[in-house]
């Protein structure tokens, strides 16, 4: 079975995301606003988080499910207010992607996605 266009396009999403969140990691190293130690542990996540968008564009409804967790599980750390180790352009970043995870998230839970991720295997 193909992969349906919303999974596509959210697929498409989270790379675009990983990608402007690695580019924004070294704008934060190259500016001097974090060191090198905090770079690399970006870069680790940025690379580990590649998993996700391959293994849903795979048909991996458990990946599906790790990626709304874990996203879930961010942005309530923001709201909590644990941002003193975030730089300003990570703020600005994580405000400018809500919608665009929203959207992510329409598109992998829709019908037509639940559908598919039922069926893949």
């Amino acid at each position: 079975m193909n992969i349906p266009k919303k999974v596509n396009q959210a697929v498409f999403a989270l790379w675009a995301t990983l990608a402007i969140s690695a580019i924004v990691a070294a704008i934060d190293h190259k500016s001097g606003t974090t060191d090198s130690g905090k770079f690399m542990f970006y870069l680790i996540i940025d690379g580990l988080s590649c998993i996700l968008p391959y293994k849903i564009s795979k048909g991996s409804n458990s990946a599906r499910y790790i990626f709304t967790v874990l996203t879930v599980i961010s942005f309530l750390v923001i709201l909590g207010g644990e941002t003193t180790d975030m730089t300003k352009l990570d703020l600005v970043l994580s405000a400018v992607f809500t919608p665009v995870y929203l959207f992510i998230f329409y598109c992998l839970f829709s019908s037509e996605a639940n559908y598919w991720f039922s069926q893949a295997r």
